[in-house]
């Protein structure tokens, strides 16, 4: 019996995938029409969820501090986790005492919530808490707590840390837990995806719907401030969004991190990598993303192995890659910092390493400063939190 499933739904796993990596139409196929049912369903769904929400037949529970959301309607990768960092500097900066709060989405995570990290300490390692609340534990900036019931993941962290002010990274449809400050994420290159719901698309809900909760934008992904676009909203969304606040920014690579073969620790910068040769591997939501940053290095891919997002590695494509390293005489290979945490510490790279991360970088950082400096003014006048 299981393969007569596999072979009835395999039309229809197809057409989910072929959708999530390139946001085309469903096709007009069996697959097309079943997607295009599920996803009026769907939407149906979420706009009822949305109406008991606003009639407060379904409640929100508050927290004794502030909450900042970052999100997005679009599923896959925006740059929720980039602008968690950065939102978290700033408030650092400003005197704020921040803890980034996570679902910790692929973890295993048996209990309802737990510290990843302190701030100064590492507590869990990815498998548990997933890659992403693991990769910002282990820079050791600011506390991090995952739990799938934000409310009482927030609760932990007030009650265990020394902590004033909750982010919540990817909280925008978490609507159990109520929130002061609510910045929704845009790709600026493919705002909306094809502008289907899921799963015939990848909306998680309509921008008609998130216009009334959302207190400013945040594009990513944006052409360079000299290019005459930079600072003119998308037209998928300028028709709904136009009034809020919005703020443009880049994807800015850096050099995170280097794995001499020799085991020897050796300063590089990305231009050091210019001209070489380089076997990539990445199991993020927007892989060929990943290939043209590294190709946009000036860095020669020979060859790329592609994984699902949030994929959990095995030894065998650990060797795997540095087979293709040595077949293709690679001088490099390169990887995301996302899945840098998830690698076997223990296994031997027999050609050098580099881990690449982004970094946000705001095309006027100032102003997005004082919005959020101002808005933490209102939110901490209010009298719930004095």
């Amino acid at each position: 019996m299981s393969w007569r499933r596999t072979a009835l739904f395999k039309p229809l796993v197809d057409e989910i995938t072929r959708i999530s990596g390139q946001d085309p139409y469903p096709t007009s196929g069996f697959a097309g029409r079943c997607l295009a049912g599920i996803s009026g369903a769907y939407s149906a769904a979420v706009r009822i969820r949305s109406f008991l929400y606003g009639k407060g037949i379904l409640r929100s529970r508050q927290l004794p501090c502030p909450v900042i959301s970052i999100g997005n309607i679009v599923a896959g990768g925006a740059g929720k986790t980039p602008t968690a960092v950065y939102l978290a500097g700033i408030l650092k900066e400003l005197g704020y005492r921040p803890v980034v709060v996570s679902r910790g989405y692929k973890g295993n995570l048996k209990q309802e919530a737990a510290v990843v990290g302190d701030g100064r300490k590492v507590f869990l390692d990815a498998d548990t808490a997933g890659d992403e609340p693991h990769m910002m534990a282990a820079a050791g900036q600011f506390p991090v707590v995952v739990g799938k019931k934000r409310y009482l993941a927030g609760r932990l962290a007030l009650d265990q840390l020394d902590v004033d002010v909750i982010i919540l990274d990817d909280g925008f449809q978490h609507r159990a837990l109520d929130r002061d400050l609510d910045l929704l994420l845009f790709d600026y290159r493919r705002p909306l995806g094809n502008g289907r719901m899921l799963p015939a698309g990848r909306l998680r809900e309509t921008h008609g719907l998130c216009r009334k909760r959302a207190h400013g934008l945040i594009f990513t992904r944006c052409p360079s401030p000299e290019h005459a676009q930079a600072h003119q909203m998308p037209g998928a969304v300028s028709s709904i969004m136009d009034g809020l606040p919005a703020f443009y920014t880049r994807h800015t690579p850096y050099l995170a991190q280097v794995c001499r073969r020799d085991g020897q620790p050796e300063k590089h910068v990305l231009k050091d990598l210019i001209g070489d040769r380089a076997v990539l591997f990445s199991g993020i939501a927007h892989n060929s993303g990943f290939r043209e940053t590294v190709e946009q290095l000036g860095i020669k891919v020979v060859r790329h192995l592609e994984f699902p997002d949030h994929y959990r590695y095995k030894r065998s494509d650990f060797k795997q890659i540095q087979h293709l390293a040595k077949e293709t005489c690679a001088d490099w290979i390169i990887t995301t910092e996302k899945d840098w945490v998830k690698t076997d510490s223990t296994f031997e790279w027999r050609t050098d390493l580099a881990v690449i991360g982004i970094k946000l970088t705001f095309d006027d950082a100032d102003a997005f400063t004082r919005f959020i400096e101002s808005r933490m003014k209102i939110i901490t006048a209010d009298k719930k939190y004095r």
